[in-house]
């Protein structure tokens, strides 16, 4: 696999971050707004003042020497695992928490539960997603409790891939545990990924603190990040962002390590600039790639994993700039050293929307970035024979070496037209004419993957006893 490089920070500024973030967590400290953290803290010999917790770089070492380099996330399906680490391919994740949807005549509104439905019939015939996310949409129907449940059991339902987990919340946190454990079977082994979220500026909330432990003590994976805002929630410089974020996720993972060593973390960011003009996040800055690759070196220099990264836009639609800002944050994040790419197809307006034309746009810009990472290929032996056949024949076309290699060699788009201005011209469709057909077809071509009757009925047990009654059989 080719090695895409951007190399942000150099050796000596990669020692700055780190010594600035030890001198930040010694003298100011992180908030952490949960009693029982505190407690173990205490009891773990950090020093404390109220919520505040104080680290030395004794107490990160012996953290970062528990955090394992790779972990492998498993599913209901053992030929679908993913494993997440610096030698093994990047993890591709579908769009993440959106409360609007854009339709195909370019209307938004709400998200309903078929449009989440539909997330997941995309994800299970995506060729290139290697997990679910079983909150791929914030539910804006029903009783929102009742709605993250639903979405859990459908995910493990509906595709057979390793899931991203709930962690809002200690009740929530479990009760997704139990679940993928029932849909797999495995209860010694990962098969949930948590998102936990920093609390910008240097801080954690009790709720995300609850998942990480839930997370934690039952052997799950976490995925430890922060979105800070430069100029907002992080100082107005780029570095001041990255050494923040560096703070606030080394302190969520000492704390994954004291609930259990050993407890497998996957560091990430998601930070950007605020545009001082809307006084929002701006996901499709260039300044994102610049704070993506300066974390991911200090996600190397500590030897974890590392997430960030996706077809991150401010665009409204499935337009130039949403395609210009998502090739951009995809291909800086694989080059920044990304092995976990959460929101990687999908996602409109910073967050807010989700677009079924832009998930399969999304999908054709990591096709080409994976074609990118396969690399050029080792040098054919037979290479001056097939100089001195073409040469004779007067081209290549009809050789057997192309007949049988082109396939392989070369990328085949599922959207973009090749043609000529007059074959477009006459054909008469867009690149979103094409990504809706190619929506639709998928839609209509998936099929629910089997599952073992005693794990449905192991499922249905865990969801009946928490929400009052079973979920609802899905076709």
């Amino acid at each position: 696999m080719t090695r895409l490089s951007l190399a942000v920070l150099t050796q000596a500024e990669i020692e700055t971050v780190h010594e600035l973030t030890m001198k930040l967590l010694a003298s100011e400290g992180l908030t952490f707004n949960s009693a029982p953290a505190l407690d173990l803290f205490k009891k773990s010999g950090f020093k404390t003042d109220e919520a505040k917790v104080f680290v030395d770089s004794r107490q990160l070492e012996n953290a970062l020497a528990s955090a394992p380099a790779e972990t492998t996330i498993h599913s209901r399906n053992p030929e679908r695992k993913a494993t997440v680490g610096a030698n093994h391919p990047p993890v591709f994740l579908s769009a993440s928490g959106a409360p609007m949807i854009i339709t195909e005549d370019g209307a938004q509104r709400p998200v309903v539960f078929d449009d989440y439905l539909d997330m997941l019939r995309l994800t299970q015939t995506s060729p290139v997603l290697g997990m679910a996310n079983s909150g791929a949409l914030y539910p804006t129907y029903h009783d929102p409790e009742l709605a993250l449940r639903l979405q859990v059991n459908h995910a493990l339902t509906m595709t057979d891939l390793p899931l991203v987990g709930q962690t809002e919340g200690e009740a929530l946190s479990r009760f997704c545990v139990d679940m993928a454990q029932a849909a797999s079977g495995l209860t010694d082994a990962p098969v949930l990924v948590g998102i936990c979220n920093s609390l910008s500026p240097m801080a954690w909330d009790a709720r995300m603190l609850e998942g990480i432990k839930v997370f934690a003590e039952r052997g799950q994976v976490l995925n430890i990040s922060c979105c800070a805002m430069c100029g907002a929630t992080a100082p107005v410089f780029l570095l001041g962002a990255v050494v923040e974020a560096n703070c606030e996720v080394l302190g969520g993972l000492i704390y994954s390590q004291l609930v259990r060593p050993g407890t497998p973390v996957i560091y990430g960011t998601t930070s950007s600039v605020m545009d001082m003009s809307s006084m929002g996040l701006a996901l499709g800055a260039p300044e994102y790639g610049l704070i993506s690759g300066a974390c991911g070196q200090m996600a190397k220099r500590y030897g974890l994993p590392y997430r960030s990264g996706g077809g991150l836009t401010d665009a409204k639609v499935l337009d130039a700039q949403a395609g210009l800002e998502s090739a951009w944050n995809i291909l800086t994040s694989l080059m920044g050293g990304v092995n976990f790419m959460l929101q990687s197809v999908g996602i409109l307006e910073s967050f807010m929307a989700v677009a079924f034309d832009k998930w399969v746009f999304d999908e054709e810009i990591i096709g080409r970035a994976k074609r990118l990472l396969a690399g050029i290929g080792p040098f054919p032996s037979d290479l001056p024979q097939i100089f001195h056949e073409g040469l004779e024949n007067g081209g290549y076309l009809k050789l057997k070496s192309t007949l049988k290699n082109f396939r392989k060699e070369f990328h085949r788009p599922t959207l973009g037209d090749r043609r000529n201005f007059e074959a477009y011209r006459q054909r008469g469709r867009t690149v979103r004419d094409d990504a809706w057909s190619l929506v639709k077809n998928r839609l209509a071509e998936y099929v629910k993957p089997k599952m073992e009757a005693s794990c449905r009925k192991a499922m249905d047990d865990v969801f009946a006893k928490t929400v009052g009654e079973a979920p609802p059989e899905l076709n």
